[in-house]
């Protein structure tokens, strides 16, 4: 931009202004914790009247809380995604393109994955209730199999306001995440008078650390010495004690989760700020022949894989149902 001081190459962009390899694999490496903790939580109990309840066994672990302070990666999803929505879009209005054409595009990469889901799953229990399984079976199976799907649309609404976000943080970034980041205090404080208006933090909370991504893209990050850098990991992660010591927020992350609120933005903060200090580590890591072709087959798939895993775990436990497979107590010694 005209008047703007040249800042040298920047460290999101990739070789040659391609794909970010160290994002790709931060996503990977995401992917596959969100796949194996979900693998762990799914715990179906076949009950004597033959109805069927499912147990979160990992999130009724009295050791989980600390750990899922660590593993809660959702924020470093849409941080990444901010990063490279940003330079896709930033890419195609060089091209000519416009923010018509990022958003037709946005909306045919996640939305007709989607479809093919939807329409496979009331396929399926349709069959299912024709031949004859309980309708409490199906209605469960059908609410863990379609949950993957808030995830998909918190994520399809912030990478739709990319264009209205991106020329925000043109024009102020620090104002831009300070307006988006006081909405979420906002909906945070009248959540319990209001306790619908707390959704709307799904919207307002993932924008806000998606530009914690755009800043990234910007190098912002990448200009910050490591000390200060692991100044603000420890900065997010205290006011996160503070904040949950206090009681204003429950101190398990999953619960944080639905309806998102503040502490998932610290999270981010302290997610990006970690990527800049891991990421001389990565970069090496990703030359490797081998990461490169994981990450090129596992990336074209990700989002087959994110919305595709929780229906078969779903399919499968129903199937262990039907079988003579001892079911051990949920969270015992035999069933880990």
């Amino acid at each position: 931009m005209g008047g703007a001081k040249e800042q040298g190459p920047d460290p999101y962009a990739g070789p040659a202004g391609g794909r970010d390899e160290v994002l790709d694999l931060v996503r990977f490496s995401c992917l596959a914790l969100v796949v194996m903790g979900h693998t762990m939580m799914v715990s179906p109990v076949l009950h004597a009247d033959g109805t069927v309840t499912s147990e979160n066994t990992l999130g009724n672990q009295d050791w989980f809380e600390p750990v899922i302070w660590v593993f809660m990666v959702m924020p470093l999803f849409f941080v990444a995604g901010g990063a490279t929505g940003l330079q896709s879009w930033q890419r195609l209005r060089c091209q000519g393109g416009t923010a018509a054409d990022f958003l037709h595009a946005r909306l045919l990469r996640l939305v007709r994955p989607a479809a093919v889901l939807l329409a496979d799953m009331f396929l399926g229990f349709w069959m299912a209730g024709r031949l004859g399984v309980h309708p409490q079976v199906v209605q469960l199976m059908a609410a863990g199999a379609a949950m993957p799907l808030w995830f998909l649309a918190a994520y399809l609404a912030a990478q739709l306001a990319i264009p209205v976000l991106a020329a925000f943080h043109a024009r102020g970034p620090w104002l831009a995440i300070g307006s988006l980041t006081a909405l979420v205090v906002a909906v945070d404080c009248l959540r319990a008078t209001l306790p619908l208006l707390a959704y709307a933090n799904l919207v307002f909370l993932w924008c806000a650390v998606q530009q914690l991504g755009f800043l990234a893209a910007d190098g912002r990050f990448a200009r910050i010495s490591r000390s200060r850098l692991l100044a603000l990991v420890l900065t997010a992660h205290l006011l996160l004690g503070l904040l949950t010591a206090l009681g204003l927020y429950p101190v398990n992350m999953l619960v944080n989760l639905n309806p998102p609120n503040l502490t998932l933005f610290l999270l981010g903060v302290s997610q990006v700020a970690l990527l800049e200090l891991a990421r001389p580590a990565l970069a090496p890591l990703c030359s490797l022949g081998w990461v490169r072709t994981v990450l090129r087959v596992a990336g074209g798939r990700s989002l087959t894989v994110y919305l595709w895993h929780l229906p078969l775990l779903a399919g499968m436990s129903g199937l262990l149902l039907l079988t003579p497979v001892p079911m051990p107590a949920s969270g015992s010694a035999e069933w880990w």
